[in-house]
């Protein structure tokens, strides 16, 4: 069985688990891993090559940038993490650097490859390295709101003790102060949310969790990675399998000119569509605040 070639790009924390979550799926893929720091990255190619034994189908490598040419996804998890009181124009400033160098570094690709960006503030990065690349903005798209609105559905299950699967409901703009949730539209079994009886106060109340609890993880332990991980993990399935599947990923929406997080349909070539979902008047203004959040970022 051919394996689908994935190049993760930086093998730090974030880079390192998204190799785990991906050999954990079973898949039939060849995972090259790619770091300036090529000590560190020897060593988590050794911890993580323990865990074959469990993955048979899957193989992994040490790699270096050419290896990005003919894969057929790069996940980018290079750049600095936030610190603890750091605000995202900041980061910005540090890690579009990093996105310049590291683009440049992996430069000619494959015409159908999908690049996944992970690195924060995703929606800025995610913008570069579209205008990087060279390909189509449909082949390259951020891990967007996909874990916020993880953990929204997390919030509401708890609160409306029924399983997170049969709830939709997202989380939408940008990956970070300015995020929403997009009530509205929130479903529960084909149910609208609103026939739950949730009160304003409780709403907010999950709103507030889910926006926070990155930082939350970041003040206890310096940084998240299990959860963003898993979500990559997923969309690498999506992609294999041209599963095409509505996932809240940031991608360019030419009507705004920036990238930020709609629901999409993602399959073996990116994203396929994107669903511009009804929002109410204050979740319209809501997304014009997030909008021009990003492009001050990007100003």
């Amino acid at each position: 069985m051919k394996r689908t070639k994935i190049s993760i790009i930086g093998a730090g924390t974030v880079g390192s688990t998204i190799a785990y979550s991906i050999l954990l799926q079973n898949l039939a893929v060849e995972i090259a891993l790619i770091d300036i720091d090529k000590e560190r990255c020897r060593g988590e190619l050794l911890d993580l090559s323990d865990s074959l034994s469990f993955s048979h189908q899957s193989a992994i490598r040490l790699g270096t940038p050419a290896d990005a040419n003919d894969s057929q996804i790069i996940i980018i998890a290079a750049g600095k993490k936030q610190k603890p009181g750091q605000d995202r124009s900041a980061l910005a400033r540090e890690n579009k650097k990093v996105i310049k160098s590291v683009m440049q570094s992996i430069t000619p690709l494959n015409k159908d490859c999908v690049i996944i960006v992970v690195t924060n503030p995703v929606d800025v990065i995610t913008y570069y390295a579209q205008q990087l690349s060279g390909l189509p903005t449909s082949h390259v798209f951020g891990t967007g709101t996909f874990l916020d609105t993880q953990r929204l559905r997390g919030f509401i299950s708890e609160k409306i003790t029924i399983a997170e699967q049969s709830i939709h409901a997202y989380i939408l703009g940008e990956h970070g102060d300015t995020q929403f949730p997009a009530w509205s539209c929130a479903q529960v079994g084909g149910m609208p949310l609103s026939a739950f009886n949730l009160t304003q106060e409780e709403l907010d109340y999950i709103a507030h969790e889910t926006k926070n609890k990155a930082y939350e993880i970041i003040s206890c332990k310096g940084s998240t990675y299990y959860g963003i991980a898993s979500c990559v993990a997923a969309l690498c399935r999506t992609i294999i399998f041209d599963q095409k599947r509505v996932t809240p990923v940031s991608c360019f929406i030419k009507e705004y000119g920036i990238s930020l997080s709609m629901p999409a349909v993602v399959g073996a070539h990116g994203i396929e569509k994107i669903l511009m979902i009804p929002l109410n008047t204050h979740e319209r203004t809501q997304l014009e605040h997030s909008i021009k959040a990003i492009q001050s970022y990007l100003d």
